[in-house]
């Protein structure tokens, strides 16, 4: 297929040769006489009007080695001629055709030669031209052509089939919709050309798309043919084969690349909408390759279970699959049979099993299977104030008996005993069961048992539960009064009234917990109010409500936030640091030298609105342990927390203590059957604050506020 062309010949002639003519030629002069041939090399294919359309350029060469253009000439003129050269250096170009990045039609051919011309030399210089193209020649086979419509084929000389790059133009590109050759002008930072087949198959009522891409071992060769033929396949699913081959007349070089399809594996559940019970049948799937299989391998989720021929990979599909060879003796074809192991892994419903095939090249063949796994699947529907859960699984076997749901909490360092429910046939293959006593702020663990063993894989859910906002004493605004938010309002404090006699009793504090990840705690200082010595007693506080008004030296409180709760918290939580002293101010059944009370309480109510309570009427106020109801309805559960001195305690700053208080929910109609929506904390550093009395030695500070459920 060499389409070399030995176009133009330049004699130099010997003096005789050039006396018949009539000219005479002297090397005295300086000059030699040049005259043109064509001997044609009889294997080009190029025909004479090719060579009427090329150009001859004679180009003199400085010393420094610039070319500069001396003539320029056209196949009628040159032909026949005879010319006289100054004796120097000198090179002879020729060009013809038409240089398109791409086409089916256009051709370019180029050649050059530098020689040296002496005074009176008698010299033959051989100038070759030759094509400039790289052809690649695609071939439909008569497999396409006979069972395929629509094929087609696009060669683009990129490094990735990118549709944009061609029909944008932005690479050389042809579209072949039969055999034919293409011509390109492939320059040499361009190492790889993609393609991509497309067509369809009537009788499959299917199609096919195949891209790959070529990249010549010593780069592409000008001249030289790729003769890419592509080849339809009935075996394999009706796949694509394609070889490329090099022909190039230059004996040394030589290539081939042959893309072949990857395994096939065919077998149940490779649908989407097919339902295939795990465990019920022995599943098993066809292998099939051209080269020999080496390596099967089955992910489920992020687990991988290999068996491979290979001494270099390592197997570990012992009791999740087997292979045994379809033909005995050959690794053309396998069958893979899935085993117990393998369904028990499985999580329950529609999953996704990959199945992968390797043979001996490193192609990959890969499909997915859909089984349906059984097992529990779904927490149901959650309870979160009865602390109940309705737990799901599905069961395959339609035969099973005995069937139970086993659940239990998984704590960070350990793991409670397992509770065992019995769960029974709610729909289809669904089986449900209750679990109690289920608490927030948990993981959970539960699985399904029938028949005395454990089906599928097991599952959790998390369980949260509400947490108290700004709980870390982060957040604070203003300067008189100092406020303990920012944004949305929960917490609030005293300091409404006693700034406008200049004074806060709570502010925020740098003094915080040991390991604490927050900048401030709050500080609640007790202390005289007043001007003058005119005021009050003020106890340090912080509560979860409202300041509302200052009536005087008195002010109106609103207790309690709407609140959303879920689970049932049993505890709440905190860091406390503070002093308790000795009351020096009297009020109410409180007298001097009693001592003064730390108190902190938490209400869960059920109420229509806040509380109110007025400091200059005692009939507001309310007891956080004996109260089970106000005129805004029933306090569901609270908790306690007073101290005092006492002969166990002096009432001394002890240090950052982690405080527990239980909540203790109230039993009987309108408290068990109701859930709160109204949250209460109030933290006092003086527990009589509501009568103006305690101790201005009195402080407290608290920090980091947490439900535990």
């Amino acid at each position: 297929m060499k389409k070399i062309l030995y176009i133009l010949t330049f004699a130099l002639a010997a003096l005789t040769l050039s006396c018949s003519k009539g000219e005479d030629i002297s090397a005295e002069e300086g000059k030699g006489a040049v005259s043109f041939a064509f001997p044609f090399e009889t294997r080009a294919t190029v025909s004479e009007d090719t060579y009427k359309m090329m150009k001859f350029r004679i180009y003199s060469h400085s010393a420094s080695g610039e070319k500069t253009l001396v003539r320029l000439y056209t196949y009628e003129e040159i032909k026949d001629m005879k010319m006289w050269l100054i004796a120097g250096d000198y090179s002879v170009a020729v060009e013809g055709g038409v240089k398109s990045p791409a086409s089916f039609t256009d051709i370019y051919y180029y050649g050059s030669t530098e020689f040296t011309l002496a005074a009176g030399e008698d010299k033959v210089v051989e100038v070759k031209a030759h094509p400039k193209n790289t052809l690649i020649k695609v071939v439909f086979d008569k497999s396409v052509e006979e069972k395929m419509t629509s094929a087609q084929a696009i060669i683009a000389i990129d490094d990735a089939f990118r549709v944009e790059n061609i029909t944008s133009g932005a690479v050389a590109s042809l579209t072949y919709t039969e055999t034919a050759v293409g011509y390109f002008i492939i320059d040499e930072e361009q190492t790889s050309f993609v393609w991509n087949f497309t067509g369809d198959v009537p009788s499959k009522n299917s199609s096919v798309e195949k891209t790959g891409l070529y990249t010549p071992a010593n780069g592409f060769k000008e001249g030289a043919m790729y003769t890419i033929t592509f080849k339809y396949s009935d075996d394999l699913g009706g796949y694509i084969t394609m070889d490329i081959t090099v022909d190039e007349s230059i004996d040394e070089y030589d290539d081939l690349l042959v893309f072949k399809p990857e395994p096939q594996i065919t077998g149940p559940a490779l649908e989407a909408a097919t339902r295939v019970y795990a465990g019920m049948n022995p599943l098993t799937y066809d292998v099939k390759a051209i080269a020999e299989l080496t390596t099967l391998k089955i992910t489920v989720g992020d687990e991988v279970y290999t068996y491979s021929t290979s001494s270099d990979v390592a197997s570990n599909n012992d009791g999740y699959f087997t292979v045994a060879q379809t033909t005995e003796g050959s690794n053309l074809n396998w069958t893979l049979t899935l085993g117990d192991k393998l369904y028990t892994s499985v999580a329950a419903g529609n999953q996704k099993v990959t199945i992968t095939a390797i043979d001996v090249e490193g192609v990959e063949g890969e499909v997915d299977a859909m089984l349906f796994g059984e097992g529990t699947f779904s927490m149901g529907v959650l309870d979160a104030w009865s602390s109940t859960a309705t737990l799901k699984a599905y069961v395959n076997n339609s035969a099973a008996t005995n069937v139970k749901i086993y659940y239990r909490e998984v704590a960070p360092t350990l793991f409670s005993d397992w509770t065992v429910v019995d769960a029974t046939l709610s729909s289809d293959n669904v089986y449900v069961a209750t679990a109690t006593g289920v608490d927030g702020g948990r993981t959970y663990e539960y699985h399904l048992v029938y028949d005395d063993e454990q089906k599928g894989v097991s599952a959790t859910f998390q369980t949260y539960g509400v947490q108290i906002p700004n709980a870390g004493m982060e957040e604070w605004q203003g300067n008189s009064p100092l406020l303990p938010y920012i944004g949305t309002q929960y917490w609030d404090s005293g300091n409404h009234g006693s700034s406008t006699l200049g004074k806060n009793v709570t502010s925020n504090s740098t003094d915080v917990r040991p390991g604490s990840t927050g900048k401030y705690s709050a500080y609640l200082k007790s202390q005289f109010v007043g001007v003058a010595g005119i005021g009050k007693f003020a106890a340090g506080n912080i509560f979860f409500g409202k300041y509302l008004e200052t009536n005087g030296t008195n002010g109106v409180i609103g207790f309690g936030q709407p609140f959303t709760f879920d689970y049932r918290p049993k505890k709440l939580v905190l860091w406390y640091k503070g002093r308790v002293g000795t009351c020096d101010y009297a009020g109410g059944s409180v007298s001097k030298g009693d001592s003064d009370k730390a108190a902190i309480y938490v209400w869960l109510c059920n109420w229509t609105g806040q509380h109110s309570v007025n400091t200059a009427d005692s009939s507001t106020f309310i007891d956080p342990a004996t109260t089970a109801s106000t005129a805004e309805g029933n306090v569901i559960a609270y908790g306690v927390w007073n101290r005092v001195i006492s002969s166990s305690d002096s009432g001394a700053d002890n240090g950052w203590t982690k405080l527990e208080i239980p909540i203790t929910y109230r039993e009987g109609e309108g408290f068990t059957d109701v859930k709160p929506n109204y949250l209460v904390i109030s933290c006092a550093a003086s527990g009589y604050g509501d009568y103006f009395a305690g101790s201005t030695d009195s402080y407290m500070y608290v920090d980091d506020f947490e439900f535990v459920y």
